[in-house]
């Protein structure tokens, strides 16, 4: 028995761009994030590059997740002239063919795909007619050649969600304000455990050597490199020990750059604190971080597109300095610590704010404690959720119509073997229902040919149900063909047949219902067994012998036609009106043809006499008096 794959709710696959097996970015946070809320009103499949945390994350919270690498367009982040041939390339990569095959197999209602450089997966849906949702978690260079990443999200895109008005701001003037969508991440209280806070601030100022309440300032980034700007944090740090004593700079976060992070390090030797600063690994249990810290630092140079340190920040009650970049100037302003924003790239700005908070422990604890309580009501659950289901009523009414679309489709006929123009997978179609057959292994072990798999629209596939795979494995009454020809040990040749298996009783009966021995398909008698008996079947002697003797005769006729085309070649001729050969040949036709042209040159060739200027223009009023005049009234 065949089941649809989609379930109830619309199916919405989510596409990530990157999976570390190291650490989580901010992105792929939002990202499971956006699914775990999405999984409330949907059925989501999360599709991650590569096996990584993001990937143990989601399985960990009961999330469907699949694997499926597929190109990427940084240049959509910073946008060069190379981008429509860089398109174009991405077009036609290797890649492409399989991520058609997975959107054709999960058939899903609406595609999401993250990140700016994730332009693959909306391009396939694109080509398959399915709904396409761009989430924008950063915020795209501006330059000259931004519009033509602003253009192509426009082209591929159905809807476009930013996660603040920063990440929108380069898409303005480009894209329509009814495709765009503001959309803020947020977070799962019930992931957090405040109860458990103050031991872990207590174990993680333990690891780093401090046992007493001195102020500790963090900086915490999932990838370190130029841009997050750690030698400015370093800066401040060196600033501050030099009147401070007490304080203590804490580093968290993955290194990328190694040149970078050598320089940062070095800068911290040669200062002469670097007993006042200290190192650590990423740690993916933010609740074992960020409790430790009684300052958070953000020091970005670059247009953040929300900035998840500072909500994290925020979320834990700390008081938070920033630069005025990008997306966290939306956060700091909105939470009431526009005083914290600094102008970015001032370090000594930045150290001044540092230094006002350290200067006080009250005023961190007052600004820490207003936080905790004004980030719920400005970016918490509630205000999400408020958010997320104004932008799924715009949703629904397009998902409703794409779904009676499907219904309405028209079929193709009971199994037949099809594949799409651009996807690599086969599908067997049954029951109203599209099987894709799951390996090559597969196509072969059930003993099916290339050449009866018929080419149709990706598009036309799309709109058929997916059904279960076909495979060579138990249990078969599930994963083999509803109909196909098999035999185990013994020399019975079945037909296999909706769970029952009748018998053929000569070779005559089975060419006599379409097949041949070398479509039958060997099967454990462990297997045949599991399929009911039914009554033998007989009769098709009649009809084998016909086949067989239009075979012998359709040979016969061949084998004549390559004898006259043989003789043809030599240079006989037919002659005229008859089935017999000319005599001669070739030879004959040339000493003919010879003939003619000899008596050709034979026949006198007529003078023709050159006529006088006046004979001429005499002639020509001739032809204009007879055809080009037309008298008026009259004839010609």
């Amino acid at each position: 028995m065949l089941h649809m794959s989609t379930p109830q709710k619309p199916k919405v696959l989510l596409f990530s761009h990157f999976c570390s097996p190291d650490h989580i970015t901010g992105a792929e946070k939002m990202l499971l994030f956006v699914t775990l809320e999405l999984g409330r009103h949907y059925a989501c499949t999360l599709v991650v590059p590569k096996e990584g945390l993001l990937a143990a994350e989601a399985r960990r919270h009961g999330i469907e997740t699949v694997v499926q690498s597929f190109p990427l367009l940084y240049d959509m982040y910073h946008p060069t002239a190379a981008i429509p041939q860089l398109l174009q390339d991405l077009l036609v990569h290797s890649g492409m063919p399989s991520l058609l095959d997975l959107l054709l197999i999960h058939e899903p209602d609406l595609v999401i795909t993250n990140t700016c450089v994730n332009l693959a997966p909306a391009a396939a849906a694109k080509k398959l007619g399915i709904p396409v949702t761009w989430i924008v978690a950063e915020t795209i260079q501006m330059n000259e050649f931004t519009p033509l990443s602003a253009r192509l999200m426009d082209q591929y895109a159905d809807w476009i969600v930013g996660i603040s008005d920063a990440t929108l701001q380069p898409l303005q003037g480009f894209v329509s304000d009814h495709k765009m969508f503001v959309l803020p991440p947020s977070w799962h209280t019930e992931h957090y455990d405040p109860g458990q806070w103050p031991i872990k601030r207590q174990n993680k100022r333990a690891e780093i050597g401090i046992h007493d309440e001195r102020p500790v300032i963090g900086y915490i980034s999932s990838d370190i490199y130029a841009n997050k700007g750690l030698d400015h944090f370093i800066q401040i740090g060196i600033c501050i020990c030099k009147t401070n004593p007490m304080a203590h700079f804490m580093i968290t976060g993955k290194p990328t750059d190694p040149v970078y992070m050598d320089s940062c390090l070095k800068m911290i030797l040669h200062s002469g604190y670097s007993s006042q600063f200290s190192l650590l690994s990423f740690e993916p249990d933010i609740q074992s971080v960020y409790p430790a810290m009684d300052v958070v630092v953000v020091p970005s140079l670059l247009n953040e597109g929300f900035g998840l340190t500072a909500l994290e920040g925020l979320i834990f009650g700390k008081p938070v300095v920033a630069y005025r970049s990008g997306g966290l100037i939306e956060i700091l302003t909105s939470t009431g610590n526009e005083h914290l924003l600094a102008q970015k790239g001032d370090v000594q700005d930045l150290t001044n704010k540092v230094q006002y908070l350290l200067s006080d422990h009250r005023i961190r604890q007052e600004i820490g404690s207003r936080n905790s309580q004004t980030i719920h009501q400005v970016f918490g659950i509630d205000a999400y959720r408020s958010r997320l289901g104004q932008f799924l009523s715009l949703l629904s009414p397009h998902l409703e119509a794409r779904s009676l679309e499907k219904q309405r489709a028209p079929r193709f006929p009971d199994y037949l073997l099809l594949k799409g123009e651009s996807s690599h997978t086969v599908f067997l179609i049954e029951q109203g229902m599209k099987r894709h057959i799951y390996t090559g292994e597969d196509f072969h072990f059930y003993k099916y040919d290339w050449h009866r798999v018929g080419i149709v629209g990706d598009q036309q596939l799309a709109m058929i149900p997916t059904g279960i795979p076909i495979r060579a494995k138990e249990p078969f009454l599930e994963y083999a063909p509803a109909i196909y020809v098999a035999k185990g040990q013994g020399p019975t040749v079945y037909l296999m047949q909706h769970g029952g298996r009748y018998p053929f009783a000569t070779e005559g009966a089975l060419r006599g219902h379409g097949y041949s021995p070398s479509q039958v398909v060997l099967l454990p008698e462990s297997v045949i067994a599991t399929y009911t008996l039914g009554l033998p079947i007989v009769g098709g002697e009649e009809k084998a012998k016909k086949e067989l003797r239009s075979k012998r005769k359709a040979k016969l006729i061949i084998r004549k036609k390559l004898k006259s085309r043989k003789k043809l070649k030599q240079g006989t001729k037919l002659r005229k009106g008859t089935n017999r050969f000319a005599k001669g040949g070739i030879k004959a036709r040339k000493r003919k043809a010879a003939a003619r042209k000899a008596s050709a040159k034979k026949k006198p060739t007529r003078v023709r006499r050159r006529k006088s200027l006046r004979a001429k223009r005499a002639n020509t009023k001739r032809k204009l008096g007879h055809k080009g005049i037309v008298k008026v009234g009259g004839k010609r």
